[in-house]
Formats: C-alpha cells, structure tokens, sequence
C-alpha cells in the first residue's frame, strides 16, 4: 500500500468521514490506514480508528490508537473521553484520576448523577435539558448520550431516545446495561427483532433482562414464550410487585386466570396495594375474554371498599361492554355519590344513556365544571361529558363549546405530528411494491374477516351484523395484527426477504385471537388500524378479506371529534385541521389496497348500508363467502359483548339517526371541512 501524496491527504480524510457516517466502515478504516502512512501521528485519523476499533468490540487496537492520539493532542477532551469508553478497571479509574487533574470533562458516571436525580424526581425535561448541555461538552464519551436517551425514554420519546443510546452503546460496544437500554426503546418503535438481539446479548453477558424479555414476548405474540421469561423474572425477583403484577397479566392472556390470580396473591403479600391491584388484573382478564373473573376479582376488592369510585366506575363500564347498562348506571350513580369530582364516571354515564333535561347529574356536572381544584386530565374528560349531554338536548352551540375546550385540553396532552403517519403510509406502501406483490402467501388459510375504517365510521354495526351468523365470532378490536406483523415488517425493511416470516406472523395473530375469543370458525376482528396494513395482513393470512366502511368524513369527523379515545390513541382527533388530513390520508390507503386488491377488499358504504341495510348486507355476507341468515338483518339481537364506544346504538336495530348530524355543527367544523379539500400522495418525497 503506497502512502498518499500530502495534497491528497485532507480530500481523503473528508471522503473517509463522509463513508464512516454512512456506514460504510471497512472503506473509511481502508483509507485511514493508508493516510497514517503519510502522516503516522495525525491525531484525528488516529482518534477515528480508535472510534471504529471500539465499535467493532477490539478494545485494545483501540486503546492503542486512542493513546497515539492523546500524545499529539493531549487536551483534546473527545480523545480522553473516547478512551474512557474503552478503558475497563484499574486502567479507566487511572484515567479518570489525571483527567480531574488535568481538567479535562470525561463524562463518566459521576458527571451524570445530578440528571439521574432528576429522572427519579419525575423531571424528565428538566433531565434531558441537563443531558442535552453534558452531551454537547462530552460529544464522545457515553455516559451523556446514554443518560439522554433514558431521559428521552422517560418522555415517550421512544426514537429519539433511540437514537442517542445507540450512539452511548458505540461508544461502550459491550455494555450489557446499554443494550438493554437500547432494546427497550427498539422495541416501542417498530424493531422487536433487533430487540430481542440485543436483550439475549445482554443475558449473555449476566444482566438480568428476563422481565424485558417477557414484555417484547408479549407484544410480539408469542404469549407463552413471555410466559417462561416473566415467570423467570418472578423467580429472580419474587417480591417485586410490578414482576409479579407483569406475570399476572401474561398468565391472564393465556386464560390462566386463577394462575393470575396466585401471582396477584404473591404481590399482594409483598405489600401491594389491594384495590389497585385487583382493578390492574380485573382489566387485563377482561381485556383477554375472562369476564366472569375480571368481574368476581372486582366484586372482591369492592366487598373491601365499597365506595371506591375508581372500582365502580371500572365495574360499571364492564357492565355496559357485557350489555347491562341498568347495573352500570347504579354503579356511576353511587361512584358520583362517593367522589363528585369524579370525572370518568360523569363520561361513562352519559355514555351510556340518552340525557332528559331533568336528569340530576347535568346540574352536579356543570357544578363540577365550575371546580377551581380540577387538573387538566380531568376537566378535559367533564368537557366531553358535558358534549354529549348537551348533544342529547339538542344545545348544539353548548356542546361544541364543550368540545372545543376538550379537545384543545386533549390535543395538549397528547401532542400529533401528521408526518410521522404520512411518513408510515409511504413505507406500507412501498413494502407492497418492493416486496410483497409477487412475494409468496404461505401463511395459514383460515378465514378471517377485518372490518376497519376509521373510528366511528360503522365499524362495530358491520361486525354485530356479521356476528349475528352462526359461523362468526365477533373479536372486537383486537391488538394483535400489529403486534404479530411487526417482526416480519423489520426484516423486510432490512433487506432480510423471508415469506416465511409473514406465515409466522398469520400463525401467532391466528393463535392469539382463538385463544382471546373462542372462535372455532370465523372471527371478525374490528382492529382499526388494520385498514393502513391490508396487504401486509393478505401476506401473512391468505384466508382473510377486509371489510372498509366509507363515511361521509363530515360525520365521521364530527364523531371523532365528539369522543375521547384511550390516552395515546389516534392523536389526530384532536385538532380538526389535522383529523381533516388524516381522513384524506385514510382513504388514499383505502383507495390503494382496493385497486392492488379488489377480490380481497369491499368498501362498504355507511350511508347505503343504513338506507338500504338488506342489499347492502346481503351483499356483505357474499363477499364473506358465507351463507344467507336471517339474523344477520337484526344485529341488534346479537349476543354479544361490545367493547367500543358504540356500546349502546350498536344494540339499537339500524337506523340512520347520526345520517348527516355534522350540519349541526357546521360552523364549528370549518377547519374540517377546509382541511378534506386536500389530497394526499403516497409515492415516496425524493
């Protein structure tokens, strides 16, 4: 290898830079390499080897580069703070010694102690403010970058947080507590096979990640595996209440409830808090299709506090999924009695009832409204009550004031970036072209019916129309086509083409919806995302069709708008120029898989369906490749339970009373209105 001519050492040494941060590593070390033959004591070639040598795990080829470097730049606090990373015992706590009495920053762990205070203080932004200011004075030490993304993490902000532990973890390669750290922030965005990578690297190396590892199970799944791991957690942290509490919940979604039941005992005699606890447990057995458990371990917590407005409103809402609606109002009533600034019983009241002018709860509500004491949480959750109570008056400009403050109440807590999905819809889309067209369907051939569309577009009335057939189950919405597509998603986004990974994707959804509903034939899934991934879902279930309601978005937007989801959830509903362009964003998907799909994919359209409700059934019960019955023109008589806010009108025989409400509410919807004159492209922004 011939050394570069001095001219061409600095061009070199830019175009190594440029394929280092492309990830082009061998090509960037090649030229390195080569530069040192010209100049053997450059501090900044030195100091780039030393970077990649320690990102490769060779700890000492770094050390050694580092050390050359630290000779000819003995200030440079990146140099002192890149070898810290890679120096283990005696040889860093050295370092560390000459680097306070030389002055030098290193970032190490005790720089950071004062941000880690703040994260256990609950402080998160005041943390990564400080971590912000630590990592731009110690660019190259890990510490810092490390602390920020557990700051990061601490927000939600789970690819940021992302983003700064991998850059911790390249500067500490082997560093099982920062893989971990890493994992679990993969994990929440998209990436639960570099997760799990990283969490058995991490066990390798003796950190204890069973609990971690049962989590990523879980939302992947694979339901017993996480099964094995929490249970491993329990063992080595059999008095842990948040282990023992993560068990129960596992061994609930495999309908093991009085297994649940036992590692709720174990947590309740570790000191847990008795009512809290059973309320945790009783949603998760509900959510798994254990109603009579859930709602036995509820009565139990209340026999022991029978005016505990958290259980009764938690016990009247099961009531109403499971159709008791005079049960459920007796509880709220008395939840209401017990704490009158209780606001989620005052929602699910009205929720579950049509409001008269006399009922004794509008004037405790509007009391409860003018409260001074109330925080934001709660005054919002009032204001979409006292929505739909003056909706039920027909106070049509009192209850958009309502909404109005909900809703900018909702959107400041929940904060929504129309990017990010536009972003996502662009990649599902691309996926279809680039992988999944002409790619095989090996996956299991059960038939499977999604009903999707957007949030209150008739979703629940199509699914109750079809559970109404003898050969279906109605799932509700279920979680699992998500969480089952995931793993599949990564490794084709990463170039790691494998069909067989959609068929375990359709075998782990298939598994866990049997097992949640029962089914032994065909389920009906109402997951509402499903309508973004439908030709990912064709992949992995070749059985499956997919029912999309149509709407007019005036009236789908109105009923968003009018409805507070589960925190987190479509964020878009807050604000109607954002909801506006999401619904344009919608129907392009829609329009997308109905053109790339049309045997597998009928648009239904809500208007026509409550207007002519037997055509347009019996044309949804032949493209369920199902047999005529009657019953299926009355889904009202479906039994059934109902776990959306449809709850009450989907037990009502179909009419078309929400047929074009938007008009009272017309003035209020403009920026709606203004926004659906948009379109939305999904070819990829060069």
């Amino acid at each position: 290898m011939l050394p570069p001519r001095k001219e061409d050492v600095a061009p070199l040494y830019q175009r190594a830079l440029k394929l280092q941060q492309s990830g082009q590593v061998a090509e960037a070390q090649a030229i390195y390499e080569r530069l040192l033959l010209a100049v053997p004591r450059q501090a900044e070639v030195l100091f780039q080897l030393g970077r990649i040598e320690a990102q490769s795990g060779r700890l000492d080829r770094a050390e050694r580069h580092l050390r050359k470097a630290l000779q000819t730049k003995p200030r440079e606090a990146a140099i002192w703070q890149a070898l810290h990373g890679v120096l283990r015992g005696g040889a860093r706590k050295k370092l560390e010694r000459e680097a306070t009495k030389a002055g030098i920053l290193l970032g190490q762990a005790s720089d950071v102690q004062p941000i880690m205070r703040l994260l256990s203080e609950g402080k998160p932004e005041e943390a990564e403010k400080r971590a912000i200011a630590l990592f731009k004075a110690a660019p190259a030490a890990s510490a810092p970058a490390h602390a920020l993304g557990l700051a990061r993490m601490a927000r939600g902000h789970w690819a940021a947080a992302a983003e700064a532990l991998k850059v911790a973890l390249s500067r500490e390669p082997e560093n099982a507590s920062y893989k971990a750290d890493l994992a679990r922030a993969l994990a929440r965005t998209g990436r639960p096979k570099q997760a799990e990578k990283l969490l058995e690297e991490a066990a390798a190396a003796g950190l204890n990640v069973a609990a971690d590892l049962a989590r990523l199970y879980r939302e992947s799944c694979r339901f017993e595996d996480a099964a094995i791991w929490s249970a491993r957690a329990v063992k080595s942290s059999p008095r842990d209440i948040p282990t023992l509490m993560a068990h129960a919940g596992v061994l609930a979604e495999l309908r093991k409830p009085e297994e649940a039941r036992k590692s709720l005992a174990a947590a309740l005699k570790a000191g847990g808090q008795p009512q809290r606890l059973k309320s945790r447990l009783a949603w998760d057995l509900e959510t798994a299709g254990e109603h009579d458990a859930g709602l036995q371990l509820l009565n139990d917590a209340l026999s022991d506090a029978p005016k505990d407005p958290l259980l009764l409103t938690q016990r009247a809402q099961m009531l109403q999924t499971a159709g008791d609606l005079s049960g459920a109002e007796t509880d709220l009533r008395a939840a209401i009695d017990a704490a009158p600034d209780h606001a989620e019983a005052y929602r699910a009241y009205v929720n579950g009832k049509k409001l008269l002018a006399d009922d004794p709860l509008l004037a405790r509500m509007e009391e409860q409204l003018g409260n001074p004491s109330l925080d934001a949480a709660a005054r919002r959750t009032l204001n979409f009550a006292a929505a739909k109570a003056k909706h039920d008056l027909a106070r049509y400009g009192e209850a958009a004031e309502h909404l109005d403050r909900a809703n900018r109440l909702a959107a400041q807590a929940f904060p929504y970036g129309f990017d990010a999905d536009l972003t996502e819809a662009r990649l599902l889309v691309e996926d279809w072209h680039t992988h999944l067209r002409d790619a095989e369907s090996n996956g299991p051939a059960d038939p499977v019916l999604f009903v999707t569309g957007l949030p209150r577009s008739g979703t629940t009335l199509v699914e109750t129309i079809l559970a109404a057939h003898s050969r279906v189950t109605a799932a509700g919405e279920l979680p699992f086509l998500g969480r089952a597509l995931a793993p599949a998603i990564e490794q084709m986004r990463a170039g790691a083409t494998d069909d067989s990974a959609f068929a375990e994707a359709g075998e782990r959804y298939l598994r866990a919806a049997r097992r949640r509903t029962g089914a032994t034939d065909i389920i009906a899934d109402k997951a509402i995302s499903t309508f973004s991934r439908i030709g990912h879902a064709a992949r992995a279930l070749p059985g499956a069709r997919f029912v999309v309601l149509r709407r007019d978005p005036r009236d789908v937007g109105l009923s968003i708008w009018r409805n507070f989801f589960p925190e987190g959830l479509h964020r878009y509903a807050y604000d109607l120029t954002q909801m506006g362009r999401y619904i344009r964003l919608h129907d392009a998907l829609v329009q997308f898989w109905s053109e790339e799909l049309p045997d597998r994919v009928l648009v239904l359209d809500y208007e026509e369906l409550t207007a002519q409700p037997e055509a347009e059934i019996r044309k949804l019960i032949a493209f369920a490749g199902l047999d005529w019955e009657d019953a299926c023109l009355s889904p009202e008589t479906a039994d059934r339970a109902i776990k959306t806010l449809s709850f009450a009108t989907a037990r009502q025989p179909i009419g078309r009373d929400a047929v074009a409400g938007w008009r009272h509410y017309e003035e209020a919807l403009e920026p709606l209105v203004d926004a659906l004159n948009t379109s939305v492209d999904l070819s990829r922004a060069s």
